[in-house]
């Protein structure tokens, strides 16, 4: 437990520093807009891709870890809907909370489990990443499309197109997937660049997390703040659980899955909210509350599975 707490503790802290530096105005505000394109486009891409190229697919927990992922998908999906439903939100609205409730921090996330788990649990990170990116980007634009105010402008079909083609992040999944499935040689020189820009990725999307909170800028979103909160303290993490107990998976699969339930929604949720309709201030505000929630909810997470398993 020291360890999970020591390495949550880290992995703030960065993100903390990130934060520090964006209001001290260390370094022009540009900086962190070119850091995040790095980051995003070449960085956290050449990690995925690096290990889902490494990937163990013939594992025999994925068919479980798959349909674990699905129910507890599923269920924050349901739950977003049913609740802002509930309080009469209105439609951006309630596609926010949605994107809160299903949507995750992958570089949290992966950051998190490496550190306290080790390399094995960082693959089975990288096997959930690849499984939800294309499934929570898809859901997300129809979500939006959805409950929008204005449903004159852009075609539905064509802004799910647009969203996955320039996701970076599934063009690594997808090209590091094909490159483990077929057996394709890669030369070596490819494989020390990645490995090598992929190490690099995590500690400096840290820092972006933390510069990219705004703590001073809430508007009061209460009922719909209250409910994306708890969707990760509460609704998601009870969902993986039985669904992951339910299906018999191992304990460090389970825990790296409570812990993806547990991270904040990932932050480019805002521009998804802000491009095609939804509520960007609710979003930005979800962003930066379940950032100091998970300070709470991942450690009583881990030590609940941790008494149950």
């Amino acid at each position: 437990m020291n360890d999970i707490v020591s390495t949550l503790f880290a992995v703030l802290l960065l993100v903390f520093a990130g934060h520090i530096l964006w209001r001290r105005q260390f370094v022009p505000v540009s900086f962190w807009d070119g850091l995040s394109k790095i980051c995003y486009w070449i960085l956290f891409p050449c990690l995925l891709y690096d290990l889902v190229s490494k990937l163990n697919l013939n594992a025999p927990f994925i068919l479980p870890f798959v349909a674990t992922i699905s129910i507890s998908s599923a269920v924050a999906v349901i739950y977003g809907v049913f609740s802002g439903w509930l309080l009469s939100l209105s439609g951006p609205t309630i596609s926010s909370l949605i994107q809160g409730s299903l949507r995750f921090n992958s570089f949290l996330m992966l950051a998190f489990v490496q550190g306290a788990f080790g390399a094995k649990a960082l693959q089975i990170g990288a096997l959930s990443v690849a499984i939800l990116v294309p499934i929570t980007n898809i859901v997300s634009v129809l979500v939006i499309f959805s409950l929008r105010d204005n449903c004159e402008d852009t075609k539905l079909s064509g802004a799910i197109f647009t969203e996955l083609a320039r996701n970076p992040l599934i063009g690594a999944i997808v090209l590091g997937g094909t490159v483990n499935a077929l057996g394709t040689p890669v030369p070596e020189f490819i494989i020390e660049m990645t490995g090598l820009l992929g190490r690099a990725s995590l500690p400096m999307l840290l820092l972006c997390v933390g510069a990219s909170l705004r703590v001073s800028e809430f508007k009061a979103h209460t009922p719909a703040l209250i409910l994306a909160i708890l969707s990760k303290l509460l609704i998601l993490p009870s969902a993986t659980i039985f669904a992951g107990m339910l299906f018999g998976l191992e304990k460090d699969v389970l825990l790296v899955l409570v812990v993806l339930a547990t991270v904040p929604t990932a932050a480019s949720t805002y521009t998804l909210a802000q491009q095609l309709g939804g509520d960007a201030p609710l979003m930005a505000e979800i962003i930066t509350v379940q950032t100091i929630a998970s300070v709470v909810a991942i450690p009583c997470w881990f030590l609940v599975v941790s008494l149950m398993l």
